[in-house]
């Protein structure tokens, strides 16, 4: 009996205290994971600044009158005053309208077209930026040429990704990019030079009077 109380007393005394047995375990530090070339946080991909917007004048008003005539973009009539319209609202309404006129697209000047297409993309946009690689390639530049000289390259996810040429130029792709020009709706490093700009107008001239 002595014994066998003897042993008891010996193993409460080697028990292990109850807060020792709840000792939390140091967390080790996780190891930084690499950041993959399309993560947002990647440093090196810095989104372009916005700014305020300076529309072209009759420009912007042409585009916007011709689109709320045709019922393209609803709503009150505000021709007269583009810079409070949403960009995204007229690029959707410009896509539009060349759906349902690409006719038009074969009676454009080619050589203003091309001089839109070789100034490059005039938003990092997705839909931006492959309806102006379609018009590259359609005058087969190469995504090198134009991407390497781009301003707003560090913000974009396409550079010198090529896409497939098609036999004709897009009208609803044209319109996506002469109203972001006209609405000046395009990033602050982009300088659009008065040549650019002259075709600019010209071809959104142009497409209107051809469409009525």
């Amino acid at each position: 009996m002595a014994f066998a109380a003897s042993r008891r007393l010996s193993a409460a005394a080697a028990a292990p205290k109850l807060s020792s047995l709840f000792t939390p375990r140091p967390i080790p530090n996780p190891k930084p994971r690499p950041l993959s070339p399309e993560s947002g946080d990647d440093p090196r991909r810095r989104k372009a600044r916005p700014r305020s917007r300076h529309p072209w004048g009759e420009d912007a008003a042409a585009l916007l009158r011709r689109l709320h005539e045709g019922r393209y973009l609803p709503g009150p009539y505000i021709p007269d005053a583009p810079h409070v319209v949403s960009p995204d609202a007229v690029k959707a309404a410009a896509e539009r309208f060349g759906n349902d006129h690409q006719v038009v697209a074969k009676w454009l000047s080619g050589s203003d077209l091309k001089k839109v297409a070789l100034f490059g993309c005039p938003s990092v946009e997705r839909r931006t930026v492959f309806a102006s690689k379609r018009l590259r390639a359609f005058f087969n530049l190469p995504e090198e040429k134009v991407c390497s000289s781009c301003k707003i390259r560090s913000s974009c996810q396409f550079i010198n990704q090529e896409v497939p040429r098609y036999d004709k130029v897009i009208l609803s792709d044209t319109m996506r990019i002469l109203a972001l020009f006209v609405l000046d709706a395009y990033p602050e490093p982009l300088q659009v030079t008065a040549e650019v700009k002259a075709s600019v107008r010209k071809l959104l001239k142009d497409t209107i009077n051809l469409s009525i």
